[in-house]
């Protein structure tokens, strides 16, 4: 499918798997989203979503470091919080996005790193974001932080205990969201656990914007399923009252609402574009 890699750092060396997608109707060909998945997720998985997206926007996707195909060591203090950051200015920088009309869609973890690029970094910013399942602080636990320091053998009995758990705890509490649970032990599988324990650590333990939501004074389009273990939906909600043109969307009722829902999804977007495109 054409994909390219950005590199954002030579020692320790990362590359950044991305892109780009042009929007099917010349008339949407000057609205660009920078979409960036959530955590395990790639850009193959989220195709039917860039495709419903091409109907109304031109689309850049890529892979965070540590995810999908982008390249990443296996390494301590390099997925902290600022380097996602970082790598995400310097993709807008490659596609010369400073002086274009853009938006960001983050899912969940992707949220994140959408939100601290707005309140953090100076230059080009986005005319608004759609999030997906965000949050202000993930619902991580205290003892992450104990995992932090931990050799990997720790780390991964860690992983295997609390995902058997979670996943019993599920099936009476949220049944719904066992099949995210299904779906994170795949990835797991399927990529370097290593890595994604230190994204898990570093970046979405430590992440955590409570007591600056107020500088989120751009339009957000938040989309909530009705029930998450992973986010708190009253708290997704709760980000959509800093900008008087953001909108809240209750869709679903797990964690993963994104799948199977690509076309109401762009109907949402397509309306949220055109009231901020008034302004």
């Amino acid at each position: 499918m054409g994909f390219e890699f950005l590199q954002t750092s030579e020692k320790p060396l990362i590359k950044l798997r991305h892109k780009y997608f042009k929007a099917e109707n010349i008339e949407y060909q000057k609205r660009t989203v920078v979409m960036i998945p959530g955590f395990l997720d790639n850009i193959d998985n989220r195709i039917p979503l860039v495709k419903a997206f091409q109907k109304i926007c031109n689309v850049i996707m890529y892979e965070p470091r540590g995810y999908g195909y982008s390249v990443g060591p296996r390494k301590r203090r390099i997925y902290k919080v600022q380097y996602y950051v970082d790598d995400l200015a310097k993709l807008i920088e490659h596609y010369d996005l400073k002086d274009q009309e853009y938006y960001i869609w983050g899912s969940c973890v992707g949220s994140a790193i959408a939100f601290l690029y707005y309140m953090d970094r100076d230059g080009s910013k986005p005319k608004a974001i759609i999030a997906a399942s965000p949050d202000a602080k993930f619902k991580t636990q205290w003892w992450f932080d104990v995992l932090n320091v931990l050799p990997y053998p720790f780390i991964w009995v860690a992983y295997k205990l609390t995902m058997f758990f979670l996943r019993r705890i599920l099936r009476k509490k949220n049944p719904d969201d066992v099949k995210n649970v299904d779906y994170s032990i795949d990835r797991f599988n399927k990529l370097d656990l290593y890595i994604q324990m230190r994204i898990l650590v570093e970046f979405i333990h430590k992440y955590d914007i409570r007591g600056r939501e107020v500088e989120l004074d751009l339009p957000i389009l938040v989309l909530s399923p009705k029930k998450d273990w992973f986010v708190e939906p009253e708290n997704s909600k709760k980000l959509a009252n800093y900008h008087p043109k953001s909108k809240y969307i209750s869709l679903g009722d797990a964690h993963r609402l994104i799948v199977d829902t690509e076309e109401k999804i762009v109907g949402y977007a397509n309306e949220f574009f055109a009231s901020i495109e008034q302004l």
